[in-house]
């Protein structure tokens, strides 16, 4: 489906999701592939879309960061309690990128925070950490003022003029 859009020379596709998948999970042989492979290698090879994330100067094509000192780009900083429906993840601390959006417009840029009222910003992902420990563990979400588990992606994608866009949107409930 993702890739029909895509491919389409008559239109510009933005495909965003909450892949619960960071780009450098390590790959797996579906059923359906001859070869291994993970979300991200896939929608790149797939759709021939490119991630907001590269575009946007955070992470590299391969999925690695680009900056070396602060190499945790996050979209997801929590950690389960015990109200869980994960019992064995209780506990654990998720610092993750598995919020992506994909595109085949020319450019992307990333805001890095929203106003949540006249007196308040809220950040938006990607938030960069140098590791797990310390200011990651000290700004965990959900929190009163981001009530999500998942920290909002903002972004202003960069389409040719005359063109029809397609959404592509899908939520893992």
């Amino acid at each position: 489906y993702v890739k029909y859009f895509a491919q389409r020379k008559d239109t510009k596709t933005i495909f965003a999701l909450d892949a619960n998948s960071r780009p450098s999970f390590p790959p797996i042989k579906p059923a359906s592939s001859s070869s291994e492979t993970n979300v991200w290698e896939t929608i790149l090879r797939d759709t021939g879309l490119e991630s907001i994330w590269v575009q946007s100067s955070c992470l590299k094509i391969t999925g690695e960061p680009i900056n070396p000192p602060k190499p945790f780009v996050v979209s997801v900083n929590k950690m389960r309690g015990p109200s869980s429906n994960q019992p064995s993840k209780i506990g654990e601390h998720q610092l993750e990128l598995i919020d992506h959006v994909f595109t085949n417009g020319t450019t992307s840029k990333l805001f890095n925070s929203v106003a949540l009222n006249s007196k308040e910003l809220v950040p938006t992902a990607p938030l960069l950490y140098k590791s797990k420990e310390g200011e990651a563990e000290l700004n965990l979400y959900p929190s009163s003022k981001m009530p999500s588990d998942h920290l909002p992606v903002v972004v202003d994608i960069s389409l040719e003029t005359h063109t029809h866009v397609s959404l592509l949107h899908f939520t893992q409930l």
